[in-house]
């Protein structure tokens, strides 16, 4: 839905820049945070985005095994999406069991194929 703000949290410049503008165009109003610390800062404001995308591998978490049950405590009921580059069968060996992960590098039409999904709009 057009205007909804998400949550991006992401480290890496270039993909942060990138994955913003594309849901600017796509008529998202993205919140672009360089770590989980951040987040959480946001979260403590009151702040809720409709969805989150995060990379796994994110500074200021637990660890990627717990970044997910961080993100959801922060933000209960916000769906999350995971961006990486780490393969499934080293994400499986770090404890990472999560349904929704964005393959990097990813197709732009994917990336937002997965937020309409996250907000029942595709």
């Amino acid at each position: 839905m057009a205007g909804e703000i998400i949550l991006i949290i992401e480290d890496d410049v270039h993909i942060a820049r990138l994955v913003s503008q594309v849901l600017r165009e796509a008529g998202y109003a993205p919140e672009l945070v360089r770590d989980v610390g951040a987040a959480r800062a946001l979260a403590t404001q009151g702040w809720r985005p409709a969805a989150m995308l995060s990379d796994l591998l994110i500074s200021g978490s637990a660890g990627p095994e717990r970044l997910q049950s961080e993100l959801e405590a922060l933000f209960p009921g916000v769906p999350l999406a995971l961006m990486t580059g780490v393969p499934p069968k080293r994400r499986a060996a770090m404890g990472v069991d999560h349904g929704r992960v964005i393959e990097k590098p990813f197709e732009l039409e994917a990336l937002l194929g997965v937020v309409g999904d996250m907000l029942g709009t595709r």
